[in-house]
């Protein structure tokens, strides 16, 4: 029986303290790693790991402006900042994952996507296509990308996820972050959503948020957006999950019932 398709993406406010610069949570990275690895192994299951760019990229893409294109004589250094930080954090992660006997590659989404105002338009996927089936697991993560229209953009993990998804199914996608999911009252976190679904999410996108740190990816928000849309689309469960809580990123993976907020079509 062919093993099962997982994607997950680790959070940066989960890997890294996005309150400082360049400063990850080595300690959360080794132990997500090693849930990977179980559960990939206890679940016989394939994996494509993305993360979040954290207090690595933002900063520099905030400060070049590198999500609204080619804009002055600076651009261009903004680009190249915003790439060269988004692949330090990731080498921390591959790093990481390959100590937890997970045999991961770095996928820069620079190199293999070409965006259209910000939107995927041209992904090449034969590279992963292969890893995938000689197992090998491919770690992506939020990077910068070459624009047809603006020259440079700037890509969530999701929107990477969502692009990989046209060509892979998986069979759940698994964000984890440092909450435990979807928070009606926000910043109380009192009152947890079980369930997102075009059927109540106007009303629950009032109660989000952007980030409350430098984030030019949108926040949560924009997550939550960009996940639904993957889920009416490819009939995919997305579950937020809290990463913080030892063993949960490696029960959703499999796909036991953890707490947590799923997204459904």
């Amino acid at each position: 029986m062919a093993s099962e398709l997982v994607f997950v993406k680790l959070g940066g406010s989960l890997i890294t303290d996005k309150t400082a610069q360049e400063l990850p949570r080595q300690e959360e990275i080794r132990r997500l790693a090693r849930e990977v690895q179980s559960a990939k192994q206890e679940g016989n299951l394939r994996a494509v790991i993305g993360h979040g760019g954290g207090s690595f990229p933002h900063r520099p893409a905030h400060k070049y402006g590198t999500a609204n294109g080619f804009h002055n004589a600076e651009s261009a250094i903004g680009v190249s900042e915003v790439q060269h930080a988004a692949s330090r954090l990731n080498r921390i992660v591959v790093r990481a994952l390959i100590d937890a006997d997970v045999n991961a590659v770095s996928f820069s989404p620079s190199s293999f996507m070409v965006t259209e105002r910000g939107r995927p338009w041209k992904v090449f996927l034969e590279p992963m296509k292969i890893a995938l089936a000689k197992g090998i697991t491919p770690v992506p993560y939020g990077d910068v990308t070459f624009d047809e229209k603006q020259g440079c953009a700037i890509v969530s993990t999701e929107t990477v996820l969502e692009a990989i998804s046209k060509k892979f199914k998986a069979k759940r996608i698994v964000i984890a972050t440092k909450e435990d999911g979807v928070w009606r009252d926000y910043p109380n976190n009192t009152d947890l959503v079980e369930e997102i679904s075009p059927k109540n999410y106007a009303e629950i996108r009032k109660c989000l948020r952007g980030s409350t740190s430098t984030d030019v990816t949108g926040g949560m928000r924009s997550k939550v957006d960009c996940m639904l849309s993957l889920a009416k689309k490819t009939k995919t469960e997305v579950i937020i999950i809290n990463g913080l809580v030892p063993g949960r990123l490696r029960d959703a993976m499999i796909g036991r019932k953890v707490v947590g907020t799923r997204i459904t079509a």
